[in-house]
């Protein structure tokens, strides 16, 4: 097993569900120190009965200034951090037409503005700290539905691809596709899941290889690395995708209308 992360000092957000717990598991197994934040004071508990080596912090990062309460506990222990992994999010599922705009800037800031922010605070305190942001795969490929939350993750590609411009050597974005978590289910009732659908263990796990070999840009699935190479070549490919998941988003529609 590689010695990469042993005694790295690593916080991630989000890291009570999902990709984020997945991480926090292995990142341990792998000799880590984990700083764990999360919304939920419930999965905090739960993490904290499991895993009693762990520092965790209750914040809402889709609230301004809730960075500002990260780095104050972190000032306040005097913890360093040598990675920063900003995994919390949320996804808006639904026609562009009725997404829920009123909620526009809560979704920004935490999916776009909050990840930016406490990288570039955490590198403030330590330069050599490593800032990787959990994208997304709509940062490349539109998913019908999902007109709101592939708006946030876009942004991120193209702040990052800005900052790599520059020379920014302390920055990896990661573009998962779908997992196979409670995610997206708080993006709507019985949405449907978009093809393809990745378990988090391997996603997590892919993730921390790609960060031990270096790289800017961690695509966790390789069918969907292989897709977008192969659209290059046969541009149907994303068409056809279109059309399938538009189908998904019209079938969900119906039904949530007839349920009403």
């Amino acid at each position: 097993m590689s010695d990469f992360f042993k005694n790295k000092k690593v916080l991630i957000t989000g890291a009570a569900s999902g990709i984020g717990k997945a991480l926090l598991i292995q990142l341990l197994e792998k000799g880590a120190e984990v700083y764990a934040v999360d919304i939920s004071d419930l999965g905090l508990e739960k993490l904290r009965q499991d895993f009693s080596e762990i520092k965790t912090k209750q914040v809402d990062l889709a609230v301004k200034g809730a960075n500002d309460l990260i780095t104050e506990w972190l000032d306040q222990n005097n913890f360093q951090i040598d990675l920063v992994i900003a995994n919390a999010g949320k996804a808006e599922y639904g026609p562009a037409k009725t997404q829920n705009w009123k909620e526009m800037d809560a979704l920004f800031q935490l999916n776009t503005f909050s990840p930016i922010e406490l990288g570039m605070k955490l590198q403030e305190r330590q330069a050599s700290c490593h800032h990787v942001i959990i994208a997304s795969a709509m940062s490349y490929w539109a998913v019908p539905g999902y007109s709101l939350y592939a708006a946030t993750k876009s942004a991120l590609l193209q702040w990052a691809r800005t900052v790599w411009s520059e020379g920014g050597q302390q920055l990896t974005l990661v573009f998962p596709i779908a997992t196979a978590t409670a995610f997206f289910d708080h993006a709507g009732k019985n949405i449907p899941k978009a093809f393809p659908i990745q378990d988090p263990t391997t996603v997590a796990r892919r993730i921390l290889r790609g960060l031990e070999k270096g790289k800017k840009r961690i695509f966790p699935s390789r069918l969907f690395f292989m897709m977008r190479l192969m659209n290059r070549v046969i541009p149907i490919i994303l068409p056809i995708y279109h059309w399938m998941e538009l189908e998904k988003l019209r079938r969900w529609v119906k039904n949530k209308a007839n349920s009403e």
